[in-house]
């Protein structure tokens, strides 16, 4: 909690800054812009930051050296997600799911299948925010709550880890949280997916940054289609193994 107030107060003391300007000079008009520039660059940093841990308490790596972990965000989604779920089950793979709450609701059966199945299911919000760091402590409160039940709704599980959406902090998030009982999982490696449409640039961008202990942001739904991402994920799954890596879930385990 005085992190998030000393977050506050950087945004405050931020647009503060512009009363420097009175009375204007060209000198003052210096300091402003530079006082403006650094203190909208950390607090962007604060917000936008995948692995920063001021805001809130988060981890993006799995334990042991030969282990990486596959995430999927946004689903599920009722044909990608079944397309999915064939390919890791084919392979043998164990993976994490965040799901938004409000999907959930509408497809249950396709989270049951993924919990059944040995995947872990995740709290990704109820309905995904795009301002997620905006939200009214009462909205924020509902997102996490709501998406959490939906969850136990679907397939009887209680979910103990988060994910916001794009990894977005707010100055509330940890300790409510903390409440929850819910852990924030980052990642290390960010496949954006979300923008690359070549299913080869997909799995060279993941193959050539891919370590030991690396936690991996895909989605198994997106606007245009998961294609590039289900048609690359067979050859990542490969070449991954006979590097030697083996696929856990978040929590550290193959289920």
């Amino acid at each position: 909690m005085a992190r998030g107030a000393l977050f506050l107060f950087l945004n405050l003391a931020t647009l503060a800054s512009v009363a420097l300007l009175y009375p204007f000079s060209i000198h003052r008009l210096l300091i402003v812009a530079s006082l403006y520039v650094l203190g909208t660059a950390g607090t962007l940093y604060l917000l936008f930051h995948p692995r920063n841990q001021w805001l809130v308490t988060n981890r993006s790596s799995v334990g042991g050296v030969r282990s990486v972990a596959l995430t999927f965000d946004d689903g599920p989604d009722p044909i990608d997600t079944p397309r999915l779920l064939d390919i890791l089950r084919e392979k043998g793979v164990k993976a994490t799911f965040f799901v938004i709450g409000k999907r959930a609701d509408q497809h249950p059966e396709i989270v049951r299948r993924a919990r059944e199945e040995g995947h872990l299911i995740a709290n990704h919000t109820w309905s995904h925010p795009n301002l997620f760091c905006f939200l009214t402590p009462g909205r924020l409160r509902a997102e996490i709550e709501r998406g959490s039940a939906s969850i136990q709704r679907s397939c009887g599980l209680t979910p103990i880890y988060f994910r916001s959406p794009v990894g977005l902090r707010h100055p509330l998030l940890d300790p409510y949280l903390k409440q929850r009982k819910l852990e924030f999982i980052s990642w290390r490696i960010r496949s954006f997916d979300t923008v690359i449409k070549k299913s080869s640039t997909l799995a060279r961008r993941i193959l050539n940054k891919t370590a030991g202990g690396d936690i991996i942001l895909l989605h198994d739904r997106l606007p245009s289609g998961a294609n590039a991402m289900l048609e690359a994920l067979p050859e990542i799954i490969d070449t991954l193994r006979a590097r030697g890596l083996e696929f856990v879930l978040v929590s550290g385990g193959t289920r």
